[in-house]
């Protein structure tokens, strides 16, 4: 059988699993680097989960929570008069 390079992170994976499920291999046994290997520290399992993403919460909920009591007027701090605000200015 020829030499065939794997392109991609998703081919490899398939490959390692085909390992496993034909029980020559272990999840484990790829849990760490093989001899030789250039980068050590970079080095992961592919068949494990990836680390998940870190999530960053935009906003709060607690930041759309009106105060009790209060009015959603009084709370967005609109004016509570249909009148526009600019007629009261002096110029």
């Amino acid at each position: 059988m020829p030499l065939v390079r794997l392109s991609t992170e998703h081919g490899a994976r398939k490959l390692l699993q085909r390992l496993i499920d034909s029980g020559r291999c272990r999840i484990e046994d790829f849990d760490t680097p093989p001899p030789g290997h250039l980068k050590p520290e970079s080095y992961r399992n592919l068949l494990r989960e990836p680390d998940p993403a870190e999530e960053v919460q935009v906003s709060d909920p607690r930041d759309f929570t009106p105060a009790i009591g209060a009015t959603p007027a009084q709370t967005l701090d609109l004016p509570l008069t249909t009148e526009d605000p600019l007629d009261d200015l002096p110029f």
